[in-house]
């Protein structure tokens, strides 16, 4: 029997099964089912006892990382009693819990993709079983911090923290572009605009204190940085990442409405 299987060697499956299987003190027997078989090899290749499989097998837990149209289906083909995360965006716990297997626990999360390095964000609802949601937290405290959240703000959480990396990405292409523009070579742009990201981050980590203060203690007026955010702030930056997060939101509950069509 695995330790646990992933089901879905996507983005996300892969990054889960690969920063699950190279953490410390992680699951001695990670298993990959896709649907190409060549894509599972490729992930269990890459961490101590990966394996791939062609069909679903025993396992302690199941991770399922499949498209949200398709949950109901691998869900249905689980054995009764099976333990489940899934992972698909959109997918109420409650429809979850409708399909799962005879017998079986079912619990909804949400991680990004740096769960793959070790620094992950994951979002997991909260159910009755305890037992069930602390072996959950345990499994992706491995790659990540793990937040516990009511499911009536699993998606807006989704969106910020499941979405984020993407808006910190487009961040960095936006930045290496300016300096590109502006005179940089590409490359020069990009380490600037990632070392300068990493520095922030670190930085907001280390002081602790709330992100108005820390951008206040950098901005003196009439400066270089002061002339920078009057440009972001009248071209309605906040405004912008509102509207994105809550595009991302009603996306979400878009697919659960469609999930296991």
């Amino acid at each position: 029997m695995h330790d646990l299987l992933v089901v879905g060697g996507g983005v996300m499956g892969g990054a889960l099964a690969v920063g699950i299987g190279r953490a410390e003190g992680g699951p001695r027997s990670v298993a990959i089912l896709d649907h190409s078989p060549e894509k599972a090899r490729s992930i269990a290749s890459r961490f101590p006892g990966g394996v791939a499989v062609d069909s679903v097998e025993p396992a302690k837990m199941y991770l399922l990382a499949v498209k949200p149209h398709h949950i109901r289906g691998v869900l249905t083909d689980l054995p009764p009693h099976s333990k489940v995360i899934s992972v698909a965006a959109g997918v109420r716990l409650d429809q979850l819990q409708t399909w799962a297997p005879a017998g079986g626990q079912v619990i909804r999360a949400m991680p990004n993709t740096a769960c793959e390095i070790g620094a992950g964000v994951i979002a997991i609802s909260e159910i009755d079983d305890s037992s069930f949601l602390t072996a959950t937290r345990e499994l992706f405290g491995l790659v990540g911090e793990v937040f516990v959240v009511p499911e009536k703000q699993f998606d807006v959480v989704s969106a910020l923290s499941g979405s984020g990396p993407a808006y910190v990405f487009l961040l960095l292409e936006a930045m290496q572009e300016a300096g590109l523009t502006l005179g940089l070579p590409a490359s020069v742009a990009l380490e600037l605009a990632r070392a300068t990201v990493r520095g922030a981050v670190l930085l907001a980590d280390a002081k602790g204190e709330d992100p108005r203060t820390l951008r206040l203690a950098v901005t003196s007026p009439g400066g270089m940085t002061a002339a920078a955010i009057a440009v972001f702030e009248e071209l309605g930056l906040r405004h912008q990442t509102l509207e994105a997060v809550r595009a991302a939101t009603v996306r979400a509950q878009a697919l659960s409405d469609h999930a296991g069509e």
